[in-house]
């Protein structure tokens, strides 16, 4: 029955919403901390908030993959790469929501540059492709989202990002959809060593009100990490382990919703270099 449910709803979203669900947090990391992602720095940072890819010094290549209440027709999907040059950090990345049948999928070309300890900035350019089946056909646009993020001093960095800013349309659909405009703001803040806090609030306008994040990790062992986090509109809680090793990083985590369940999410990176 739940699967029934959840079908009829994707079908009945198809000609109005486009909601493009590829535009969510991406990442073990957030998906454990309520999805909290503005400030955060790394690989995951190119979806999140390119901005946070700045610091990379390495070679890096992810993959990430996230199940919706279990349920097969609601698996999303994603990698990155991203490799430091002289002049910055580059990056491309490829986001897939749904099945055969639906299936919103994200191709990025991204840019991220350090200009010092209190501002980076990075830049995605975005291909957005929709696929529906049965000969509905696919619909498609460009767009790009903008990020920056801050150190204002040891223990506590901003971010800010915004995805679509200038409100580009599906073209091809009767009604030349609008793609949602989304906005982030929010900061993390290191307590201790081990111990660091993020909080977060967003406005996606396809939805009313704002979400809240809110996150937690402590690193119990070395490079161990226990995370935690809550989220609003839906609500949600969540929960995940982290642990690195020399060259990879494996992120896993589960979310739960009161009414329709529990979503998993485990993501991979790996690092090449000095």
């Amino acid at each position: 029955m739940k699967r029934l449910l959840l079908s009829l709803a994707l079908i009945c979203s198809i000609p109005t919403a486009y909601a493009y669900d590829v535009v969510n947090p991406i990442g073990g990391r957030a998906a454990a901390m309520g999805g909290c992602s503005v400030a955060s720095r790394g690989l995951w940072a190119m979806q999140n908030n390119p901005a946070g890819m700045a610091y990379l010094d390495k070679f890096s290549l992810g993959l990430y993959y996230e199940n919706w209440w279990l349920l097969p027709e609601t698996a999303y999907k994603s990698a990155a790469m991203a490799v430091p040059v002289k002049f910055g950090c580059l990056g491309l990345s490829f986001n897939q929501f749904g099945s055969s049948k639906y299936s919103e999928n994200k191709f990025g070309l991204a840019y991220a540059k350090d200009f010092g300890p209190y501002l980076q900035i990075g830049l995605q350019l975005d291909y957005l492709l929709l696929n529906i089946g049965e000969n509905y056909g696919k619909q498609s646009a460009m767009t790009f989202e903008l990020g920056m993020q801050s150190q204002v001093t040891d223990k506590l960095r901003l971010g800010a990002y915004v995805f679509n800013p200038v409100s580009f349309t599906l073209k091809q659909t009767i009604n030349q959809e609008k793609l949602p405009v989304v906005f982030r703001l929010g900061l993390a803040y290191q307590f201790t060593k081990d111990f660091v806090g993020q909080l977060e609030i967003e406005k996606n306008t396809d939805y009313e009100g704002v979400r809240l994040h809110c996150g937690l990790e402590y690193e119990a062992l070395e490079d161990f990490y226990l995370r935690a986090g809550i989220q609003t509109n839906p609500g949600l809680l969540t929960f995940g382990l982290g642990y690195e090793i020399r060259f990879a990083r494996i992120d896993v985590a589960a979310q739960l919703h009161q009414a329709l369940g529990a979503s998993i999410q485990i993501g991979m990176i790996f690092s090449i270099g000095k």
